[in-house]
């Protein structure tokens, strides 16, 4: 048997595969590999259904120290205006959301020198006690180191605090979390290790988490390898991460505006290798919002299962000039026309009502 059919074999009996054979499916066909990758999307989630969550992400300042280069949103003086919201303009947000019976709000800031423990904590207490039922996922890995440097004290401080305050879970917006990568594009950010910190943090503290990848920022195939293997191995130790939602780069108006944007093949065989790969992790979110609904369709035939949120007035992937939207009747086309079963889920993935 060549080593082509043994990977094959391998992927089809479940077994968990190498960084090498990851590597190796980047060279696959793309038909292949998608029918590969749908198979052990079955073993990890044998249904049809795709979710999809109601929800809002609510970006309350602009202003971030950290100022990476892959960054179209954060405020730079003479181009992009700042701005902080007050807890006010926060929960009328909130009374959007809740009204259309959305289901959980992200809170998103930057790396801001005005947002300290005490003005997140307020944000989530202002909308807990107005909204107790309104799920928070809301801050990120790089926040919250952000906030242990700011006061001096502790992530494990800074999570529990947040979580006392009403914090429910936090995306692991993870960049990429490869070293060199990050020293190039976001020098002033956390590093991997960091993010692995915060991660097994949030694991202590009993709360779960998801992990991202942007990629097409410069990095090598056996980097995008790297960084599901740092995924994979956090996942293992900890089982927090409910989801993992790739995102190719969009460099318009970033600092790396003259990069070659990814390709919608990059992508697919992305999510693919992903699904391979990341054997523990039972979603995987097509990634609608970066790559339009036709290739989030694809996404759905070759190991995504998912569709994440609809992002009520998302405006950092907006900022590059990406407008792709969607609401609840939107979604639910989308993975019909997919082939697929609509589901409107919950932050832990459980089903609130089905469109089949």
């Amino acid at each position: 048997m060549n080593a082509k059919n043994n990977l094959e074999g391998k992927i089809l009996s479940g077994e968990r595969i190498g960084r090498d054979d990851a590597l190796a499916l980047f060279s696959f066909d793309l038909p292949r590999l998608g029918l590969l990758a749908d198979e052990r999307r079955k073993k990890a989630h044998p249904s049809n259904e795709v979710g999809f969550i109601v929800d809002r992400i609510v970006n309350f300042t602009n202003v971030c120290t950290a100022a990476c280069a892959f960054c179209a949103y954060h405020a730079r003086a003479g181009s992009i205006e700042p701005y902080r919201m007050t807890i006010d303009e926060v929960l009328v947000k909130v009374d959007e959301l809740a009204a259309a019976g959305g289901t959980q709000v992200m809170l998103q800031g930057g790396l801001d020198p005005q947002f300290g423990l005490e003005e997140c904590s307020a944000m989530l207490r202002a909308i807990k006690e107005r909204y107790p039922s309104i799920y928070l996922h809301s801050f990120s890995p790089a926040e919250t180191v952000h906030l242990a440097r700011r006061h001096g004290i502790s992530i494990s401080e800074v999570v529990a605090m947040l979580k006392e305050a009403g914090l429910d879970s936090m995306p692991g917006a993870s960049d990429m979390l490869v070293d060199r990568v990050r020293r190039r594009v976001s020098p002033n950010k956390i590093t991997k290790d960091e993010w692995v910190e915060v991660m097994r943090t949030l694991a202590a503290a009993g709360l779960k988490s998801s992990a991202t990848m942007t990629y097409g920022l410069g990095e090598t195939l056996e980097e995008r390898v790297e960084h599901l293997e740092v995924v994979r191995g956090v996942q293992d130790e900890t089982g927090i991460l409910r989801a993992f939602i790739p995102w190719s780069f969009s460099p318009a108006r970033t600092l790396m505006a003259d990069m070659e944007p990814a390709t919608g093949i990059d992508y697919l065989r992305l999510v693919a290798v992903a699904r391979i790969y990341l054997d523990n992790i039972r979603f995987i979110q097509a990634g609608w919002l970066t790559e339009g609904h036709a290739l989030a369709q694809i996404a759905l035939s070759m190991g995504a299962n998912d569709m994440g949120g609809v992002l009520t007035e998302e405006v950092v992937v907006k900022a590059t000039g990406v407008e792709t939207t969607a609401d609840r009747e939107g979604m639910i086309r989308v993975i019909s026309a997919a082939g697929r079963v609509p589901v409107e889920r919950d932050s832990d993935y459980r089903t609130i009502r089905s469109y089949g």
